[in-house]
């Protein structure tokens, strides 16, 4: 009877006193946050890369995919080390190595790099006594010289045609169907041809659309051009065409549109700015915010407006925003003539603050694509560009013409 006690004692420890020592004690997760942007080596923005988190040890903690303005983040990764690979079809594999502090946020850009090409065959067997000559390799398309002419009038952003239409889209290469990306030298085949107007030897802008938010909320579309290309071959559907060279790189799905080529000239002599003409900055280039000195932007004032390629502008930022655009008349009550001195006043105390100076690049009807030649504070939506007049009598001669007035 005693013995079956002790059995007994001895089987309750074993259930209940080992079974409470082998509980693990609940621990919270220390983690915290890593954010970024990816690009390439141009500074444009690269979306549907992949990035992954992995600790030091090997393990796989996140994957995140890159949005359409080249944004990637992991909200919960463990503090400490964490490996971040970045990985996208036709560019170089990249990777660094962060840490990871509780409740805190870490930021890492990256900038990914066009994949060389290579390719390697491995041949088993007994080669022939006399193997046969290889095949010669197909001639590169001849492409006829494009005329000389201003890139940058080609390259950059612009505002969006509503009447613009499509002559074709670029489909695949036209050797390697799987790429996206093409560059300089290139061939490519085009959904389009005769039937819309395409011809061997045409050349053409390659561009895409894309949206930007103003500074009111209101979405506006910009057009982005990536580069020149050449028509080599043209059937009633569909065509061949080559790269003459890329501002960036050309992506599938690009459309075509018309080449007006813009002889290079020397920017206009230095004026007096006409602020009272001044017409207001919209966007900058697709994945760009802001404008720095040799960054392109965009314009609300055009052809219409008196606007010409090689014109210098004033950049500017009005002191009081509701009062821009305000212009005073004279009243012939003489009871008005010290409203209007007041009037007078306050505009001497709203002088415009000066952050630099652009040259118009390219002009549409009601735009123009300006490209920034100093800055003194970095250029946004909502400030204005007032165009120099070489002196100050031209000034006030083009200040009354309604061609010219915003």
């Amino acid at each position: 009877m005693r013995g079956s006690i002790r059995k007994l004692i001895f089987v309750a420890i074993a259930l209940f006193g080992i079974g409470s020592v082998a509980t693990p004690a609940y621990t919270d997760t220390v983690t915290g946050t890593v954010r970024g942007a990816v690009q390439d080596e141009s500074g444009g923005v690269l979306p549907g890369v992949t990035v992954e988190a992995s600790a030091a040890d090997g393990r796989a903690l996140a994957t995140s995919v890159t949005d359409e303005r080249g944004e990637y983040a992991f909200s919960a990764l463990p503090a400490g080390s964490v490996l971040i690979t970045f990985h996208l079809e036709g560019f170089a594999p990249a990777a660094a190595t962060l840490p990871v502090e509780k409740d805190a946020e870490a930021h890492l850009d990256q900038h990914l790099v066009v994949a060389r090409l290579a390719e390697t065959v491995d041949v088993v067997g007994r080669a022939p006594v006399d193997p046969p000559p290889a095949p010669p390799l197909p001639l590169p398309p001849s492409v006829i010289p494009v005329p000389i002419h201003d890139r940058e009038s080609v390259c950059g952003p612009a505002k969006a045609a509503g009447d613009a239409g499509s002559l074709g889209t670029i489909r695949s290469h036209r050797y390697e169907s799987d790429r996206v990306l093409y560059k300089k030298d290139d061939q490519v085949t085009i959904d389009g041809g005769t039937a819309n107007g395409l011809a061997p030897g045409q050349n053409l802008a390659v561009r895409r659309y894309y949206g930007v938010a103003s500074g009111n909320g209101t979405i506006l579309r910009g057009e982005h051009t990536a580069g020149l290309l050449q028509i080599v071959a043209a059937g009633e559907r569909q065509s061949t065409g080559v790269v003459v060279y890329a501002c960036d790189e050309f992506r599938k799905g690009d459309f075509l549109a018309a080449f007006n080529p813009e002889p290079a000239r020397s920017p206009d002599p230095a004026g007096v700015p006409a602020f009272g003409e001044a017409a207001r900055v919209l966007f900058a280039d697709a994945g760009q915010m802001l404008g720095v000195p040799r960054r392109l932007m965009v314009i609300d004032a055009g052809s219409d407006a008196g606007i010409h390629v090689g014109e210098r502008l004033t950049l500017f930022r009005r002191a009081d925003p509701g009062h821009a655009g305000r212009r005073k008349k004279s009243s012939p009550e003489s009871d008005e003539t010290g409203r209007d001195r007041d009037l007078q006043r306050a505009d001497r105390a709203e002088a415009p603050s000066i952050i630099g100076n652009a040259v118009v690049v390219a002009v549409r009807t009601d735009s123009a694509t300006i490209r920034v030649e100093r800055a003194t504070d970095a250029v946004a939506f909502g400030d204005w560009a007032a165009p120099e007049h070489a002196t100050a009598s031209d000034n006030t001669a083009a200040s009354s013409s309604p061609s010219r007035q915003r």
